[in-house]
C-alpha cells in the first residue's frame, strides 16, 4: 500500500491525519546538499510526495511549506539541528520522529542495498541505537499498522 492508501486507510479508521503537502525536487536537492546526503530513494518519495505527516502528535519530520531549511517542529532540518544542539546527536543520525528519550533516526553511515539508510531508535540515555527497520518505506509500513485499527 502506497502512502497516499495508508493515510485514507488511517483517516478511515477515524484517526486525525495532517500532511504537509508535496515537496518539490529542488527543495530535496537543497535539504540534501544543507545536510551533506543523499537521502535515501523511500525517504525521498515521502517527501515528493507528502513533505511530512503527522497523526495526531506523533510525527514524521520532513518539508514543510517546500522550505527545506526552514526549522519549525515536524521539519527533519530543523528536528535533526535541534537533537545536534541540545542532545549531541551523532552527525550521521537525521531525526525522522522525534520523542524525548529515543527519537527514529535514518542512519546515514549504514546505506543498504539500493541507497536506503536503516531506521534506528537512538537512546538519548544511554547512547545506545538499535536498528528497527532496514529501510524508512518498512518502517513506515510499521507507524501506519498501529493506526489500523
Amino acid at each position: 500500500m502506497n502512502t497516499s492508501d495508508q493515510i485514507s486507510a488511517t483517516q478511515a479508521a477515524g484517526h486525525e491525519v495532517w500532511c504537509a503537502g508535496p515537496s518539490s525536487e529542488e527543495s530535496v536537492r537543497v535539504l540534501e546538499a544543507t545536510l551533506g546526503v543523499v537521502l535515501p530513494p523511500s525517504y525521498r518519495q515521502f517527501l515528493l510526495n507528502t513533505g511530512a505527516l503527522a497523526i495526531y502528535d506523533s510525527t514524521i519530520s520532513g518539508v514543510i511549506d517546500d522550505n527545506p531549511t526552514d526549522t519549525p517542529s515536524g521539519s527533519l532540518y530543523g528536528e535533526t539541528c535541534r537533537y545536534r544542539e541540545d542532545h549531541n546527536l551523532p552527525e550521521h543520525l537525521l531525526v525522522i520522529q522525534p520523542d524525548e528519550e529515543a527519537p527514529y533516526c535514518l542512519d546515514s553511515s549504514a546505506v543498504g542495498k539500493n541507497g536506503e539508510f536503516p531506521v534506528v531508535c537512538f537512546e538519548l540515555a544511554s547512547r545506545h541505537s538499535g536498528v528497527v527497520a532496514p529501510s524508512f518505506s518498512e518502517w513506515l509500513e510499521k507507524f501506519f499498522f498501529q493506526w489500523a485499527s
